[in-house]
């Protein structure tokens, strides 16, 4: 496979112009998008041209994209999560598709028990206050003892877990597919959905977002949750009905949620705006310098091994190797 190009669609990734280098040396074009973020499909397929390989992010990868661009031969994710690109059609065209398994657990699991202390202590709320000059404190939830329920026990999931346990959390969990060594080694009890709903005091989501997947936390599985339970989100915000959480904060059915992510990226779902006991941030769970490197070089280095004429890491289409001519 013949590659001169590559376009890189986050704009972040300038700031580690180090990362693409071995690209440059073998000659290669790269263009770092310097706009708007995640692009509309028509810019997006402008942006892209003719380049035969795309580092993408958020974007929204689809059969139009490539029926726009059809030069293009790889596409290198630079996170994980592939519900913003088409496999199907990418397959169906020969079009390679990577992701950097693993480059970002750490950053997202360091996230979620972050989220999950920040809740549990009511920090947001009480710094508000202390900033309009009331000085009152709320009554917070300790976390050594408590229980953490997870939902998907994988990479990330599996790196919560470890850190829940430093601070003393009895971890229980559910898999599609567990890892019964992982869990043994760690004393991890793997469970029913349902038994992680009822039993536990936290519940982090570490799910990728399938048809399986959406709405997953409905309002059933609210009301099968302990009453007062936190709610951790650094998945992906479909897999919540934001309607049915609004409801379970409302009524007190939950103590309080964290969300990174939403039903759609870059806005908050207006029934969860302004519920004190909500938190939202800016989908971050991969946004540290140390993630954003280490996913910008395994997309670089999966563009090398194809040029090398080797499987990349990472390959979600394997029946698509070797590459058509």
């Amino acid at each position: 496979m013949r590659i001169t190009q590559v376009a890189v669609t986050p704009p972040m990734l300038a700031d580690y112009p180090e990362s693409f280098a071995p690209l440059r040396e073998r000659g290669i074009a790269v263009r770092i998008n310097d706009g708007q973020y995640p692009m509309d499909a028509q810019s997006l397929a402008r942006f892209v041209g003719t380049a035969e390989a795309a580092i993408i992010g958020l974007d929204e990868i689809s059969a139009t994209l490539f029926e726009m661009c059809p030069a293009l031969r790889v596409v290198a994710r630079n996170g994980v999560g592939m519900d913003n690109v088409d496999l199907a059609a990418a397959s169906a065209r020969g079009i390679l598709v990577t992701t950097p398994l693993g480059a970002n657990s750490t950053s997202v699991a360091e996230l979620a028990i972050g989220l999950t202390i920040t809740l549990a202590r009511h920090v947001i709320p009480t710094h508000n206050r202390v900033q309009r000059g009331e000085w009152r404190r709320t009554q917070g939830m300790q976390l050594s003892g408590k229980t953490l329920g997870i939902v998907g026990l994988g990479r990330i999931g599996k790196k919560v877990a470890v850190r829940a346990q430093a601070f003393g959390m009895r971890v229980i969990a559910n898999d599609i597919a567990p890892d019964a060594m992982f869990a043994a080694q760690h004393n991890i009890e793997m469970t029913g959905f349902g038994r992680v709903l009822e039993e536990s005091d936290v519940v982090s989501l570490h799910v990728p977002l399938t048809d399986l997947t959406v709405h997953l936390i409905d309002r059933a599985a609210l009301a099968r949750m302990k009453p007062g339970a936190l709610l951790i989100n650094t998945a992906r915000g479909p897999v919540i009905d934001s309607a049915a959480l609004a409801e379970a904060i409302t009524t007190g059915q939950l103590a309080g949620a964290a969300l990174d992510v939403h039903t759609v990226e870059g806005r908050i779902d207006a029934v969860l705006a302004g519920l004190e006991n909500v938190i939202t941030t800016t989908h971050l769970g991969a946004y540290t310098r140390e993630s954003l490197i280490a996913t910008t070089e395994m997309a670089v280095d999966s563009i090398l091994q194809i040029l090398d004429g080797a499987a990349p890491i990472g390959l979600m289409n394997p029946a698509c190797w070797p590459p058509r001519a």
